[in-house]
């Protein structure tokens, strides 16, 4: 029996070892007279998790372009392109904000000693190997001026930085979201 890519992809949201933090609900704050939020610069980055990127209603539109794709469900571990089925949608509460987001590196560059400036960030181990890729905004392209050591290609880690909604493509699969990164660090279970 095989799985259709969208229950991989939906249990990989529900199973993911990455416990998830409301985003939206923990952001309401006093704005000071420049209408700046007075909390965003001592509550650090805002916490969120990859359902927190699907704007309401997502997941019933990506279950739907799953089914409208049926008839390609074959997986070709041979090296073939898989397609990418999802939207660009975005959720525009989150574009601009510093956020923090757990998930798994997959590079884009390698350099000497396994230092990466771009990466894309995926949330669950294996995403896009062998597989149609996760949806447009379920992927994030992360950006960064310091290399980044990549000690472990399967751990998990979290990347903290700016989100915007730029889109970028690559063979591995498209991104509606991009990070600009300001640090990384382990993700501890």
């Amino acid at each position: 029996m095989s799985l259709s890519p969208l229950v991989v992809f939906a249990g990989a949201l529900a199973l993911t070892p990455l416990a998830h933090t409301p985003a939206l609900a923990q952001n309401e704050g006093a704005e000071d007279a420049r209408g700046q939020d007075t909390e965003s610069s001592v509550r650090g980055p805002r916490i969120i998790n990859w359902d927190d990127l699907l704007p309401q209603g997502e997941m019933e539109e990506i279950a739907r372009l799953y089914a409208l794709s049926q008839a390609n469900t074959s997986v070709d571990h041979f090296g073939a392109p898989s397609t990418q089925i999802g939207t660009f949608n975005v959720v525009e509460e989150l574009i601009g904000e510093t956020v923090r987001l757990p998930g798994f590196i997959l590079p884009l560059d390698a350099q000497i000693a396994g230092n990466i400036t771009e990466f894309l960030l995926v949330p669950y181990v294996g995403a896009c190997v062998h597989m149609p890729p996760p949806p447009p905004n379920q992927i994030v392209y992360v950006l960064s001026d310091t290399p980044v050591r990549m000690e472990r290609l399967w751990e998990p880690i979290w990347v903290t930085g700016l989100l915007t909604s730029d889109q970028t493509h690559s063979s591995l699969g498209s991104t509606a979201y991009t990070l600009e990164l300001d640090g990384t660090e382990p993700y501890e279970y």
